[in-house]
């Protein structure tokens, strides 16, 4: 046979038993990374495998380090993750619409698309639900038809600084309540406090 190896028990008896340790080492070594290389093969920073891991996106095992435990990560867990935050990056599926504008020029499939060179159409379309949007909102009343002013808004109806109507208050010049987290003053205290200056 000429020194030539033909089974695997000849296999066993010629290779050396710590070369095969250290081979399947190796291997079971090449799929562990540490914190820092898995946050480098998923583009992260370490903190943000510290977050996958107390969410449960990530469990480490932990292996002795210099100064204790060193959570250790599984490449497949990793390849996992790093496919769910590609489908998580992906482009969402455009707008549909119930029928296509009059006026567009091709087909999208209803998708609403707008463009520097779009159709007018869908421009009036889109300012037409945000005016509608803006209808339904709560109405704000004008500043000089309010009864009672915070301190920004008294400020801006008597010209007065914010930091003057606060001294006024604590001084008890000008009548005021706390209602909320602010301060609150009667549109009467302030017309009379501004006359008296």
């Amino acid at each position: 046979m000429g020194g030539r190896i033909t089974t695997r028990a000849t296999v066993r008896q010629h290779v050396n038993p710590i070369f095969l340790v250290a081979l399947s080492l190796f291997w079971y070594k090449a799929l562990l990374m540490n914190k820092k290389e898995a946050a480098d093969y998923l583009n992260v920073s370490t903190r943000a495998i510290e977050r996958y891991t107390t969410k449960g996106k990530l469990t480490p095992r932990y292996e002795p380090g210099r100064t204790g435990p060193a959570p250790v990560y599984d490449r497949a867990q990793l390849d996992g993750l790093k496919d769910e935050m590609s489908a998580a990056l992906a482009p969402p599926d455009p707008v549909k619409r119930d029928k296509p504008v009059k006026g567009d020029k091709d087909d999208t499939g209803g998708a609403l698309v707008l463009s520097r060179s779009g159709s007018s159409a869908a421009l009036v379309e889109l300012v037409a639900a945000i005016e509608s949007a803006r209808a339904q909102a709560k109405p704000q009343a004008p500043l000089e038809a309010k009864l009672t002013l915070n301190v920004v808004e008294a400020s801006a109806l008597s010209g007065l600084s914010r930091s003057h109507l606060l001294e006024a208050i604590h001084a008890g010049k000008l009548k005021a309540k706390i209602i909320g987290r602010g301060w609150r003053v009667k549109r009467d205290n302030l017309d009379a406090y501004v006359k008296k200056l």
